[in-house]
């Protein structure tokens, strides 16, 4: 499979200069302090699109002359994720042979294999991300999210393999507020993080932070973590695309506001991803997807408890969630953060190692509203309006011209949804 990619470079540098320009982090409050405290640990922006936009398209212009079939293709592209399976596991044997107290020897042979992995991942991996991207770009085209012009589809998928980098996020400590990021590099090590977090908090009494690993970051080629599946990595370079489609319309530029526009354009880019995912999945292995359909919460009926001795971690988080907006509500913010580290343990009593739990971690995860550290309505309204749409494409075009807070559930009003 090869992506129909034809000369339109010229658009492809207005779509990065966009998304260049948007992607100033911050929201307003003075981050001249915040910078110098992160800075040594930020990601060059200006580098990855220097290095990776020109790289990736030489090479999509030398592969017109030709390249490997839809055989070989499939077959790296499983080498690939075997391979990082592999690394995966020899990571974890080098983390035991430390812990253990193995012979330098040891570990060096150890890790002189995790390189040789990591070489063959990276020779894998132009190959890997256009079959992938072709997979994307068809999914979308199949789905009628893609706009084509002749040959041309847009915006092009396009994404780079990537090791999971990091984002600083910061909340007061007595509400739950994204205030801004800080886009960090993926060799930051978690003493660093500990110390960044501690750093930042000191510049300001009432500021909590975490440090929060991502698996992908929307700027242009997208970077995508190769550290997961097949199926994690189509979900995942399928979210980025449809941030870069939806910075083409009210609500992709609107998620710069923060609050409820930045979880709506992160719910919708989550939704969206569910279908382009699967779809880009079977083409490029025939198997077929299947996912519960959404079901509607009744009016007055309450969410069914979970079975009697099964530690329901989303059940759990949403308990943490909701109980914490009551003592801050309260203003108790110091028996909220003390109710919080109870909570962590316990968490990780139960097998769930979360590092920190404080309102900066659930500013950042709560804002997928589908996610366990919500408790907002945002998920159903826009669960509700694809179900009351003919398909995603449909449904894009219903939630993209949302710019302003409570659009939405006027939508999903119209929808047929119901607190």
């Amino acid at each position: 499979m090869r992506a129909l990619k034809g000369n339109y470079t010229l658009g492809l540098w207005t779509l990065a200069a966009v998304l260049l320009v948007t992607s100033g982090i911050g929201r307003g409050d003075s981050v001249s302090q915040l910078h110098r405290t992160s800075a040594p640990y930020e990601q060059d922006l200006v580098r990855w699109e220097v290095t990776h936009l020109p790289d990736k398209w030489l090479r999509q212009a030398v592969g017109i002359f030709g390249g490997p079939d839809e055989d070989e293709r499939l077959e790296r592209v499983e080498e690939f994720f075997r391979v990082s399976q592999q690394m995966s596991g020899k990571r974890r044997e080098i983390e035991r042979a430390l812990a253990e107290e193995a012979s330098e020897a040891e570990v060096a042979a150890m890790e002189e294999e995790r390189n040789r992995l990591e070489r063959r991942r990276v020779a894998l991996s132009p190959l890997v991300e256009e079959t992938l991207e072709s997979a994307i770009s068809q999914s979308a085209d199949d789905l009628g999210v893609i706009a084509r012009f002749g040959p041309v589809r847009w915006p092009p998928v396009d994404f780079a393999f990537q090791a999971g980098g990091h984002v600083l996020v910061r909340s007061p400590r007595d509400a739950i507020v994204r205030l801004d990021d800080r886009l960090l590099t993926s060799d930051i090590s978690l003493p660093e993080q500990d110390a960044l977090e501690e750093d930042v908090e000191a510049l300001e009494e009432n500021i909590s932070a975490i440090v929060a690993r991502i698996g992908g970051v929307a700027t242009y080629p997208a970077q995508v973590t190769p550290d997961t599946s097949l199926r994690g990595a189509l979900s995942i370079a399928s979210h980025e695309w449809v941030h870069h489609w939806l910075i083409f319309h009210p609500l992709g530029r609107a998620w710069f506001a923060g609050g409820e526009l930045t979880s709506v354009n992160e719910t919708v880019a989550n939704i969206a991803a569910e279908e382009l995912g699967d779809r880009a999945f079977y083409l490029l292995t025939g198997e077929v997807v299947t996912r519960e359909p959404w079901q509607p919460p009744r009016a007055g009926e309450p969410r069914p408890p979970p079975e009697p001795g099964v530690f329901d971690f989303r059940h759990e988080m949403r308990q943490t969630r909701a109980h914490l907006e009551e003592l801050l509500e309260e203003g108790k913010v110091e028996d909220a953060e003390a109710y919080l580290e109870e909570r962590r343990l316990e968490f990780v009593e139960r097998g769930h190692n979360i590092r920190k739990l404080n309102t900066a971690w659930f500013a950042f995860h709560g804002t997928y509203a589908d996610g366990p550290a919500s408790i907002s309505p945002i998920e159903p309204q826009l669960r509700t309006i694809r179900a009351d749409s003919a398909d995603l494409a449909e449904f894009l075009r219903r939630v993209a011209v949302i710019d302003e807070d409570g659009e939405l559930e006027r939508l999903a009003r119209e929808a047929g949804w119901r607190p």
